[in-house]
């Protein structure tokens, strides 16, 4: 390997770590020390990343005056000089430059198009147990959602199978979120000659949005709908089953951004 191509490797990542390093902005006219060796000073006591830092050194009688943008200190130097003389301002810095070093706040949480996927049971007859995906768009502090999923029925003297579209909206406050809006149900029951029927209504809902992690959230929702009509179903002339006026819900699942 070449001379040359060794000293162009050298170069680039010697640039590559100042870029990656703090910025660091030292002015020291007059100080007993040069501006770098107080660089090299506040680079070994602080976080090699964050924000720039900035910090101001004059002369002044037995010493200097260290100044920041939250304040300003007096050193005392005695006959110190160079590099003795700059660790001592450093250290004497330190309480001027917590602002700056300070920890950024967590972002708030995400206002992104979400995704949920949830698993849940009404009541009816037999518990209507169901799977759904859910879509919310947050609007400030509102939330437009669709809800949409299926099941079947546990129980109960019918095979009734149902789908299920939820169209909301609501307020979303921190962790809880409360929705309103119509419900429609689909409703397919095959026993016998079978049936296929239409139930529409409305509904409200309550929902605990738990963080997991970053960018995952478990969602507790519980819930009920109330419909405008009801079919009666029978089998051999008796009554087997009768669709509900309101049937209350409840489902677990998982919430992510989109």
């Amino acid at each position: 390997m070449s001379c040359k191509l060794l000293v162009t490797l050298a170069l680039v990542g010697t640039a590559r770590k100042a870029r990656a390093e703090r910025a660091i902005h030292v002015d020291a006219a007059g100080a007993p020390f040069a501006a770098a060796d107080l660089e090299a000073a506040l680079r070994v006591r602080i976080p090699a990343k964050g924000a720039p830092v900035s910090i101001r050194v004059t002369a002044i009688e037995h010493g200097v005056r260290i100044e920041s943008r939250t304040g300003f200190r007096d050193v005392p130097l005695a006959d110190l000089h160079g590099n003795d003389a700059a660790r001592l301002v450093a250290l004497a810095a330190d309480d001027l430059l917590l602002d700056d070093l300070a920890v950024p706040p967590p972002e708030p949480p995400s206002r992104a198009v979400s995704l949920g996927v949830l698993g849940g049971a009404a009541a009816w007859d037999g518990a209507l147990g169901n799977v759904a995906v859910d879509v919310a768009v947050p609007r400030g502090s509102m939330v437009l959602a669709v809800e949409a999923g299926g099941g079947r029925m546990v129980g109960g003297a019918l095979a009734v199978t149902a789908a299920h579209v939820r169209a909301t909206v609501g307020v979303r406050s921190d962790w809880l979120e409360l929705r309103a809006g119509v419900t429609a149900v689909p409703l397919f029951v095959s026993t016998g000659a079978g049936d296929v029927t239409m139930l529409v209504g409305g509904g409200v809902s309550a929902r605990a949005l738990l963080p997991v992690s970053s960018s995952v959230r478990a969602v507790i929702a519980a819930g009920g709908d109330v419909f405008a009509t009801q079919t009666e179903y029978r089998v051999a002339g008796m009554a087997a089953m009768t669709t509900p006026r309101w049937a209350p819900w409840a489902a677990l699942g998982i919430d992510v951004p989109l």
